[in-house]
């Protein structure tokens, strides 16, 4: 055994010991970890766990593909835990950096090197997958994205690093690479396929985006889970946490409440945090948390945990957030911490909750996107008016609060026209706001950028290097689903089903249901809101805010 690990081995038998009434005194003297203690990991029924996932689970999918699930040591996966915090707080390994070039908080301020950070970035979730492709035309596309990032001044940009679980996709799927052949589309990369196993090859390709980004001069925001699931399982979303602990890929008695607060599954994500936090990236031997390519961790994409027990929908989520920023910045002191929360107020929160999408989001905690109901009966100008709503509040929120604002994700997909006029009004608020010297407003990322050419199956996509996104060849995509085998078709629907359970549906519709009645004359206004109406309140909101700026010199400060 390693020193290291004989360390953390000894000190949870020492912290055992202790628990018992035993008197024996510690051979060693204990660390001082102000911030994580792990004595509290024997609080913890760690053997019991293990011995209910103590034997290799197998599951054989209709179309003969096997998901195996091996056992899971809870005690090893701790003691892991403890020797990763432990050498988390050892001298920096390799290059080390003055604390002026990581980007630093500074009341509703971003600075970097003593000066207000203010950006434009933009979403590429792709871009590990790109990186372990192995295929030189997306390795291209991907060392392109970066190049013409850095001649638009993005500075920023947000990529997913916490894949985990196994890549399960009914081979029709797969079929529809090759409807569009030139233009190839990578399978996503598994970061963690298990509990404390580690996928050296996907790892060494996120060593590979935070090269570029660092030999680029752009900022990463490196996400760490993802609440959604695509395509049944890839990427698999935070399922595969629940899915570990049955053993089994049916998640029947489990629910997304349960990531949040079950302390198996906890545990798990903090070994995986802490262990990325520690790596030394293979090209610029330097470890991830003393990495001045990187901004910010972001805890999870978009987490909802829909009516959910507790005093409020969002207790659980909340308490989450909480747990794990305070262990992200006891492991790295040079980076900020991030949730990327789709933006709902609760109904605590008077002032700001006219800015919901929808009185559906109190129960969901989903706040990014615009009620379908409401945008049917007033149609675009009244979404880009809630829009600016939406924008206006949070600054607000985050300036009563005392934090910086960052806008993770924004976009339009399909209309081309209307995506113009969203990222010129994110260009407008946020001009506006730069020139208030106290907004805490420091920058937004659109969704999403690519390079190269690449199927636009979503419509959201925006070529960096200048040229049109492919098209999805749809009637071809619809007729090859027409012709899906039945077994794999009825696995997918028993798939919905089951996440939809997962997801607290039925709870969710009932709360929804409850809040529409209740909330309902918040709301009424858009309804039955008029073009003049509209024209009017803008009228009344820009007597209140600096004259917008000329279009050319917006671009310039968007661009700092």
């Amino acid at each position: 055994m390693p020193p290291r690990r004989r360390a953390a081995a000894l000190l949870l038998a020492l912290a055992c010991a202790a628990a018992a009434g035993g008197a024996a005194q510690p051979a060693i003297a204990l660390p001082d970890i102000a911030c994580f203690d792990c004595r509290w990991l024997e609080d913890l029924p760690l053997d019991e766990w293990s011995a209910a996932r103590n034997t290799t689970l197998q599951e054989t999918l209709p179309w003969g593909q096997t998901v195996t699930f091996p056992p899971i040591d809870f005690r090893q996966l701790a003691e892991g835990l403890c020797e990763c915090v432990l050498d988390s707080l050892e001298a920096p390994y390799g290059s080390h950096e003055p604390p002026g070039r990581y980007v630093r908080v500074n009341g509703t301020r971003l600075e970097l090197e003593g000066e207000t950070f203010r950006f434009a970035g933009f979403n590429a979730q792709q871009a590990l997958a790109w990186a372990a492709s192995g295929q030189p035309k997306l390795e291209a596309d991907l060392a392109s994205l970066f190049q013409h990032a850095q001649q638009l001044g993005l500075g920023v940009t947000r990529v997913w690093a916490g894949s985990a679980g196994h890549v399960v996709r009914p081979p029709f799927l797969y079929e529809y690479a090759e409807l569009a052949p030139e233009a190839p589309e990578p399978a996503w990369a598994v970061v963690q396929p298990a509990p404390g196993e580690h996928n050296e090859t996907a790892l060494a390709a996120l060593d590979r985006v935070v090269q570029l980004a660092e030999q680029h001069g752009i900022r990463l925001i490196l996400n760490l889970a993802d609440q959604t699931t695509r395509f049944g399982a890839n990427p698999p979303g935070i399922e595969p946490y629940l899915k570990w602990l049955a053993g089994s890929l049916n998640l029947t008695g489990f629910t997304v409440h349960d990531f949040f607060t079950d302390e198996r599954a906890k545990l798990i994500y903090k070994h995986f945090v802490c262990t990325l936090a520690n790596r030394v990236n293979s090209l610029t031997g330097v470890k991830y948390k003393d990495s001045t390519a990187i901004m910010a961790w972001d805890l999870i994409n978009e987490p909802r945990c829909p009516a959910c027990p507790g005093s409020t929908p969002t207790e659980a989520v909340t308490a989450w957030a909480a747990e794990m920023s305070e262990f992200v910045r006891c492991i790295d002191s040079n980076h900020l911490v991030s949730i990327g929360t789709e933006g709902y107020f609760s109904e605590n929160s008077t002032e700001f909750l006219p800015a919901n999408p929808g009185p559906w989001s109190v129960c969901e905690g989903t706040g990014g996107t615009w009620d379908a109901r409401n945008k049917s009966t007033c149609g675009w100008d009244c979404a880009m008016l809630w829009f600016r709503q939406w924008m206006g509040a949070h600054i607000a929120a985050a300036a009563a609060v005392g934090k910086p604002f960052v806008l993770e994700e924004f976009g339009v997909p399909w209309s081309t026209a209307q995506r113009d006029d969203m990222f010129r009004l994110v260009q407008e608020v946020f001009a506006a706001a730069w020139r208030n010297g106290s907004s805490p407003a420091a920058g937004s990322l659109f969704w999403g950028a690519t390079a190269g050419e690449h199927v636009d199956w979503a419509g959201w996509q925006l070529r960096l290097d200048g040229g049109q996104t492919e098209p999805p060849p749809s009637d071809a995509a619809a007729a090859l689903k027409a012709g899906m085998p039945a077994e794999q078709q009825q696995w997918l629907e028993a798939v919905d089903r089951m996440q939809l359970a997962f997801r607290r549906d039925e709870e969710a519709k009932a709360c929804q249901e409850a809040a529409q009645r209740k909330l309902a004359d918040v709301y009424e206004s858009r309804e039955s809101a008029s073009a003049l109406e509209i024209v009017r309140e803008l009228a009344a909101e820009a007597d209140s805010v600096t004259a917008a700026v000329p279009a050319a010199e917006a671009a310039a400060v968007l661009s700092c």
